[in-house]
């Protein structure tokens, strides 16, 4: 693991119109569980407060939250606009190449760090195609994974399933609400799967659960 690099953990959190954080829990639980497991110092007590604080008043907001190895806090907040949709997105070895694939076996991908070097191509190709909404990786074993920024989910007779941890996943707060409320399953999913869906979605803490349309290569 390359700890030297991995020294900020990151959450990007969404307040409403009134500073409310509905999933901070989920935020919080996930922030103290990284912390402890990369040998941070403990996350402060009063860390929420410090986030409603930054929250716009009378807009729903984009709140960073920077959390550094020695305890440093860092918070940024900016007016976050809607959601274009339809959103879309694209596979990622479609668009970068056979490369583009996840190491399930990679321990820094269960944590969110601004450390994130398998997604850098990813992010560089989505700020000149902003008609994309994010590109969906899958692992060494073809198994789905996620997008560089969102968790996803497809729709298999009526049930939502999400792809497994162990298959090189983030534990999204959204994700971990999802699962806690029983509205979607852990599967061990292929892109085929992926394909042959009766629906997917993505997810991330900042946008909620949404649709998306996955554009496919004509030969597949």
């Amino acid at each position: 693991m390359e700890s030297a690099r991995a020294d900020v953990l990151i959450e990007t959190l969404m307040a409403d119109a009134t500073g409310a954080i509905a999933a901070w829990p989920w935020h919080a639980a996930r922030l103290t569980h990284s912390a402890a497991a990369l040998g941070f110092a403990a996350v402060p007590g009063n860390v929420h407060e410090q986030v409603l604080a930054h929250a716009l008043s009378g807009q729903p907001s984009r709140i960073r939250l920077l959390f550094a190895r020695d305890g440093a806090v860092t918070i940024k907040a900016a007016p976050l606009g809607a959601l274009a949709l339809p959103a879309h997105a694209r596979l990622a070895q479609q668009v970068l190449g056979a490369h583009a694939v996840l190491r399930s076996q990679e321990p820094l991908l269960r944590h969110k760090l601004t450390y994130r070097p398998w997604y850098a191509e990813a992010a560089a190709w989505l700020a000149t195609h902003p008609a994309d909404f994010d590109l969906l990786f899958a692992n060494e074993r073809g198994e789905l994974c996620e997008g560089s920024r969102t968790n996803v989910y497809v729709k298999q007779d009526g049930v939502w399933l999400t792809p497994e941890l162990m298959a090189g996943c983030l534990p999204g707060t959204q994700r971990a609400a999802l699962l806690a409320q029983g509205h979607v399953r852990t599967a061990r999913l292929t892109l085929n799967d992926l394909r042959d869906a009766q629906a997917t979605r993505l997810s991330n803490g900042l946008r909620g659960w949404f649709d998306v349309e996955v554009a496919w290569p004509e030969s597949t």
